[in-house]
């Protein structure tokens, strides 16, 4: 309410009144005349008071009025601060990368995901072919506002880094100045179905090989007529390792499927008596090639995993060091590191080149194919290998100098141990 207006209206009317009343007082006293006309100012003045009281209750209720309207207007502002600061969690909150543009491709609005998938801090003004370095992108969203349709592609990123997504640009509406721009990764399971695609091409491979080799030997016998002892004993001996060779490959699968499957029943674990007797087992095969076995840690140390897998891990790691060391030593080097253990196995052998570094756990990779062969290695043995170890939680690793020799690294968590109670000696 004005304040001022108030005031006036009130010195008027109220003031008016009760002047009127005083005129009305001296007439009837016989100071101002004729009292007749005594009682048309008393009139007079109620109803200048009763203008008063009218006036000021309208200007009361106009004053309510605005204030409510005021009131109206801060409580739709405030819901719609709520309502945008509701949706711009929901845009942070999801996986998805989204952008708002305008019809030239420029960025109105940007999401925590988008703004993460493109390692940037704030892209609004800029155009989303500076933020993503796509131009397949940046057409999508124009030929979305140009035909206003939804449009969406399946687009390789190369900024910052190697990256597949499926991106989806739509319009609000037709008569909108904007495009609305999702991105979902799906990175992890392109290269998932690589993998997959690889494996399955790899199994076939494997099992093809052997079988062919079993197949051509086997007719060359049945065609030999009369049987020629010589060819058979030549042949048989091959039959019965390409044979052999698949028993490897379909056991290593199981392995493989059993450590990626199931869950690990855990339990007390000497993991360096478990090291200790796989180097025990292997003596013989180091000794042949002129190999040392040695080993370097405490004579016993429990930690909580599955002692199979354990020594599955120990056989690949201790078995594959002595098939590429020709000469020098094989080492187990045990570790107690708090709550971790580090088990390394260090060998003396041709080592890995770098680039081949990167996927040496992977499925049937193989660095040398002829000579991987030859060892009778499948080419799953590091996979089991890997999949064993982060199975209870651990991680492996590798380094290695070409020519030199490698260090396999495992490291695993001692989890709840239950230190096994020692003999009394009492006789």
């Amino acid at each position: 309410m004005n304040n001022r207006a108030f005031l006036i209206t009130t010195l008027l009317c109220y003031g008016g009144a009760a002047l009127v009343a005083l005129l009305a007082v001296l007439g009837f006293v016989g100071l101002a005349g004729d009292p007749g006309l005594s009682w048309a100012l008393i009139l007079a003045g109620l109803l200048l008071a009763g203008a008063g009281v009218n006036a000021q209750t309208a200007m009361r209720a106009q004053a309510e009025a605005a204030k409510r309207a005021l009131s109206d207007a801060d409580l739709a502002r405030t819901q719609l601060e709520r309502q945008r600061t509701a949706v711009d969690a929901l845009g942070d909150g999801l996986d998805v990368a989204i952008f708002i543009c305008d019809g030239r491709a420029g960025i109105r609005y940007a999401n925590r995901r988008a703004m993460e998938l493109f390692r940037i801090e704030n892209a609004v003004g800029r155009s989303i072919l500076a933020i993503t370095l796509s131009y397949d992108l940046e057409q999508l969203v124009l030929e979305t506002f140009r035909l206003k349709e939804a449009k969406h592609s399946e687009l390789n990123f190369s900024y910052p880094v190697e990256r597949v997504g499926l991106a989806k640009a739509w319009p609000s509406d037709e008569d909108s100045e904007h495009v609305y721009l999702s991105i979902y990764e799906i990175t992890d399971l392109r290269r998932l179905e690589r993998v997959r695609q690889d494996f399955v091409s790899n199994v076939s491979h494997e099992l093809r090989t052997p079988l062919t080799i079993i197949r051509t030997m086997a007719e060359t016998l049945l065609d030999d007529d009369p049987p020629d002892p010589e060819l058979s004993k030549k042949y048989l001996p091959k039959v019965i390792s390409e044979v052999d060779r698949l028993s490897t490959i379909s056991n290593d699968l199981l392995i493989l499927s059993a450590a990626e499957s199931n869950p690990v029943r855990k339990h007390n674990c000497d993991i360096a008596e478990t090291f200790r007797s796989v180097l025990d087992q292997l003596t013989k095969k180091a000794s042949d090639k002129g190999l040392d076995l040695i080993y370097q840690g405490p004579k016993q140390f429990f930690i909580e995993a599955n002692t199979a897998q354990m020594t599955q891990v120990a056989i690949n790691l201790i078995d594959n060091a002595i098939n590429y060391t020709p000469q020098g030593s094989v080492k187990v080097n045990l570790k107690d590191e708090g709550t971790l253990v580090e088990i390394d196995v260090i060998d003396t052998g041709l080592g890995i080149s770098s680039e081949h570094l990167p996927r040496i756990f992977e499925r049937f990779y193989r660095i040398d194919k002829a000579r991987s062969r030859a060892t009778g290695g499948t080419g799953l043995g590091l996979s089991i290998v890997k999949h064993i170890v982060e199975s209870h939680g651990g991680k492996v690793s590798v380094e290695s100098t070409l020519n030199k020799g490698s260090t396999f690294v495992v490291k695993l968590p001692v989890g709840n141990v239950v230190e096994p109670e020692s003999d009394s000696g009492m006789p």
